[in-house]
């Protein structure tokens, strides 16, 4: 399994920092999963909520906010930073997942992704039709769907149809089981079968991944080092 720091390693720092960021690499991380949102002037950035006011109380949404406005505002001692300062700062050839918290943000994370990281890059995101345009458009390039418990609304057929053509993984919570385990392991053996990579989140006990760690490739978690022994 492929290990990755969900927005970082958040028990140590605060979330999608470059701090946050590269202290889950120092702990042994294979990758990083974060968030992708642009600013008012069009910088992406990460940022996980498309608002301040869980991070730090102040009521301002990221797309009212130029880039310099947000800047200003700091969690603690560290400033939300841009994907081109991620791409500059990480070691390469680790693997980057890259969720696409809104439309206007995924072509130019891919475009600037591509032209600026070598490594491994997964992109993903909730707004399935902005992934069916992308994956298209980057036939050669790595799209994953991301799922919540909405998913279990979806019927079996709807589900599965979105992975017949040209897509990489699937991206499913680990308290989907908790809904539903039949479901969840019907899931992931079909899944596996398709060839279609499995990543798993947010997953922060070992135990939780034991029974079907065959099938996952990807374990998205908030404390790399419960995985990286």
């Amino acid at each position: 399994m492929i290990i990755l720091g969900h927005r970082g390693i958040p028990v140590l720092c605060p979330e999608n920092t470059l701090r946050s960021f590269l202290e889950a690499f120092e702990h042994g991380a294979d990758g990083i999963e974060t968030d992708v949102r642009l600013t008012k002037d069009g910088v992406p950035v990460l940022i996980h909520d498309d608002n301040l006011e869980r991070l730090l109380g102040v009521d301002a949404k990221i797309g009212d906010l130029t880039f310099p406005e947000l800047r200003g505002y700091r969690i603690g001692e560290e400033t939300i930073p841009t994907l081109s300062e991620l791409l500059h700062q990480i070691p390469g050839g680790k693997c980057l997942n890259l969720e696409i918290k809104e439309a206007g943000a995924g072509e130019i994370s891919v475009e600037m992704s591509q032209k600026m990281y070598e490594g491994e890059i997964i992109y993903s995101s909730f707004n399935h039709e902005m992934i069916n345009e992308l994956k298209h458009k980057y036939p050669n390039l790595k799209f994953g769907y991301l799922f919540d418990e909405t998913a279990l609304k979806m019927t079996i057929d709807e589900f599965f149809s979105l992975f017949k053509e040209n897509t990489f993984s699937a991206h499913v919570p680990i308290k989907l089981r908790r809904y539903d385990e039949k479901l969840f392991q019907m899931m992931l053996n079909e899944l596996h079968k398709m060839g279609i990579k499995i990543a798993l989140w947010t997953v922060d006990s070992k135990s939780d991944v034991e029974d079907v760690k065959e099938f996952v490739d990807y374990v998205i978690t908030n404390d790399v080092r419960l995985f990286v022994e």
